[in-house]
């Protein structure tokens, strides 16, 4: 069976984009070679890297949902708003949990999640 081990973006930003990940989700940075490539530590071998935008890779929003879980939606999805993130859905329930979706700085989408209460 194949391991997972990378999720990558493409980034028309790198700098703002590693900024977003390591300072609004808190993500480990483990790689930082900007203008290159960023990427990130997400625990058992597998990381998110970021990749800057060339002639053969585009920015496509929409082509990529990532999700976190975090301890209170609610809360978070105020803080991001407060630090200026898009909000793409506010929070709401689910059978599996509390949901909602922000944006990152090139428009991906991110699922942020909590166990149900």
């Amino acid at each position: 069976m194949a391991q997972f081990t990378l999720a990558m973006l493409v980034c028309a930003n790198l700098e703002r984009s590693r900024n977003f990940y390591r300072d609004v989700l808190g993500l480990k940075l483990k790689t930082d070679s900007i203008p290159d490539w960023v990427d990130f530590d997400l625990g058992g071998g597998a990381i998110l890297g970021l990749h800057p935008k060339t002639e053969l890779l585009a920015v496509r929003p929409g082509s990529l949902q990532l999700g976190f879980a975090v301890g209170n939606v609610d809360t978070f999805v105020a803080d991001c708003a407060k630090k200026g993130v898009p909000v793409f859905q506010d929070p709401y329930d689910e059978p599996f949990g509390r949901f909602a979706m922000i944006g990152d700085p090139d428009g991906y989408a991110i699922q942020i999640i909590s166990s149900p209460r």
